[in-house]
């Protein structure tokens, strides 16, 4: 027996025990799924013996392809041709569900199952600081207990007159995204270009200002928090105490760098390995399709860039399009549905770190 047998194509779910020791099945043969009932026996495989570091619930593999033994990597993705989608029966069951408004009408937000919401940003409800216009999107009002996200808005101070907006979110770590424009951003003493497309990391203790470069217009970013902070802290001053053992601040798009998940890929900008921080930012592309309904272990935040369609939950469904924020609670199930011929390109941002793959 030279491959295991494929056990299941999603990993199972289990509560483990610090510092129990645990047996996982590498053959792939047991009845006792993801552990070892000793059907291993004659196959040339033995189970892989592990003690968790901390207790808690965890996905174990159950395809036996994981590149993260005993740990579910989201090697189940690409088992097959194509990233599983939503069933003829499941597509049926659904087809009654009205799309669920925003409560602003065109503005909002879209409340779903679970807490989960599509929100649509109100440019009458954005505030002002300086050269800033900003607007919480995500908040712990909403639900939210890992992150926040906010919109933000940066003109040219030269232009319109305003002071430079310098913000900080003490105690946080900040994953900022350039939604559109180009210009400067400014972390505690030290300056990085920065334009579409690109994450930023800024400490947690370290602030920030940002600036489009003259003539450019407005540059648009959102920015997710963790942990959370209520609101930005405005000061009068920049504090001079960037982190030089994070000199790479800035993560742009490489089709190089691009992770295949079946039909689908992704891109990690930035994780607890790029910055300082439990959470993961990372760029995702896909296709014209709708995956099966599915769950994550972790709280998550997503921007939609390109494309329309719609996110589903378990009994409602909302339409979203460019510039559009999804709210996603731990273990919620959902679905994203792409519409659009051309694809769908989103940035999500997740606590804890980890891999975009990696789903039940």
């Amino acid at each position: 027996m030279n491959e295991p047998v494929v056990a299941a194509t999603k990993p199972k779910l289990v509560t483990l025990k610090q510092g129990r020791p645990y047996l996982w099945c590498t053959c792939g043969r047991s009845q006792q799924q993801p552990f070892c009932d000793n059907s291993h026996a004659g196959t040339g495989f033995e189970p892989l013996r592990f003690k968790p570091e901390r207790s808690g619930d965890f996905l174990l593999c159950q395809c036996k392809h994981t590149g993260d033994a005993p740990y579910c990597d989201g090697s189940h993705n690409n088992l097959g041709d194509g990233y599983e989608e939503a069933s003829e029966e499941e597509i049926a069951a659904s087809a009654h569900f009205p799309v669920t408004p925003r409560d602003g009408v065109e503005v909002g937000k879209a409340l779903l199952d679970g807490g989960c919401y599509v929100r649509t940003v109100d440019p009458d409800a954005l505030r002002q600081q300086g050269n800033i216009a900003w607007s919480p999107m995500i908040a712990p009002e909403d639900g939210a207990n890992c992150l926040a996200l906010y919109y933000l808005e940066a003109r040219d101070s030269s232009d319109s007159g305003a002071d430079r907006a310098i913000m900080a979110f003490p105690g946080s770590h900040v994953a900022l995204f350039v939604l559109e424009g180009e210009g400067e951003i400014h972390i505690s003493g030290r300056t990085f270009p920065v334009g579409a497309e690109q994450g930023v990391y800024i400490g947690a203790d370290e602030a920030f200002s940002i600036e489009p470069s003259t003539g450019s217009g407005t540059l648009r970013t959102t920015i997710t928090i963790c942990p959370q902070c209520e609101e930005p802290r405005w000061l009068d001053q920049m504090p001079e105490n960037f982190n030089a053992e994070l000199d790479e601040r800035v993560f742009a798009f490489d089709p190089a760098k691009r992770e295949p998940m079946a039909d689908r890929f992704y891109q990690v900008l930035i994780d607890d390995n790029t910055g300082g921080a439990d959470m993961t930012q990372f760029l995702g592309e896909v296709p014209k399709s709708r995956a099966a309904g599915h769950h994550h272990l972790y709280e998550e935040t997503i921007t939609i860039l390109s494309g329309e369609g719609y996110m589903w939950t378990e009994g409602a469904r909302a339409a979203v399009k460019p510039g559009d924020v999804i709210f996603l609670p731990r273990r919620q199930q959902h679905s994203l549905e792409c519409t659009s011929e051309g694809g769908m390109r989103l940035v999500g941002v997740f606590f804890p770190a980890g891999s975009p793959a990696v789903n039940y």
